[in-house]
């Protein structure tokens, strides 16, 4: 299937994490026309495969000129590199958005699940959440450490701001005493920021989702393949949650 190709600019980049880039890209005269949660591909240029298309979700919202990625680099990648290496006024191609996340119902509670770059997708269908949604929206946010959060202060802002928002913050490997430990439910109520915990996004679901959110929420999950596999079936298996309302990209199943 021919894919068609449209050559953005690179007007502005910024590191969110040690590892973590925020590139902005703009066509002038274009309106970009996307689902949130729906992802683009970036057409690179490969040595052994010749072009190859890498997906990236926006974490802006459509309707403008300019599109907003988030891009980690990985040492042994190939595309992150390249995105990571290139300069104000370069050429990025992009090719058609689509994808499987986007949402169905925003009068309906939503819970997002996410593990690094899986962020993503999270990002722009809560933008929609905040100006359209009239339920509530759970982020359930994984990562290393504090240190490789991206979006942190947004989403510490989203939370303190709206009663409708909470996010909970989930590190595999604290790197302070302070990670290490954690902040509590009550702190949380305290200081209005986020929860902080330990472990996995997926073995905190029991004590995050309420009865509530158990019957009648969708569900969003994106993120390293087993993390979703393995919350999918928590979710369908364990909390007997309709398996029409989780959503993924789909090609998780192969963890």
């Amino acid at each position: 299937m021919r894919l068609n190709t449209l050559d953005a600019t690179l007007i502005a980049s910024d590191m969110l994490t040690p590892n973590t880039a925020q590139l902005v890209l703009r066509v002038p005269g274009h309106q970009f026309d996307f689902e949130p949660g729906h992802h683009v591909g970036v057409a690179y240029e490969s040595d052994e495969d010749g072009i190859v298309h890498k997906p990236y979700s926006p974490v802006s919202l459509p309707g403008t000129d300019t599109i907003t990625l988030m891009v980690k680099r990985y040492d042994d990648g190939t595309c992150s590199v390249w995105l990571h290496e290139r300069a104000l006024g370069d050429t990025i191609p992009l090719t058609d958005p689509r994808g499987n996340l986007q949402l169905h119902d925003t009068d309906r509670d939503a819970v997002f699940l996410a593990t690094g770059t899986g962020l993503t997708p999270m990002m722009s269908m809560l933008q929609a959440y905040r100006q359209h949604g009239k339920g509530r929206a759970v982020l359930v946010y994984g990562e290393r450490s504090l240190n490789h959060l991206a979006y942190r202060n947004v989403l510490d802002m989203w939370t303190s701001s709206s009663e409708r928002i909470d996010v909970a913050y989930v590190l595999s490997e604290p790197e302070s005493a302070e990670e290490r430990a954690g902040w509590t439910e009550s702190q949380r109520a305290a200081t209005g920021a986020p929860a902080v915990r330990h472990g996995h996004v997926q073995e905190h679901l029991d004590d995050l989702l309420d009865s509530d959110l158990r019957e009648n929420a969708h569900f969003f999950a994106c993120g390293v393949p087993q993390m979703v596999v393995d919350t999918e079936e928590l979710l369908t298996d364990a909390m007997d949650i309709d398996p029409d309302r989780i959503f993924t990209e789909g090609w998780e199943s192969g963890a």
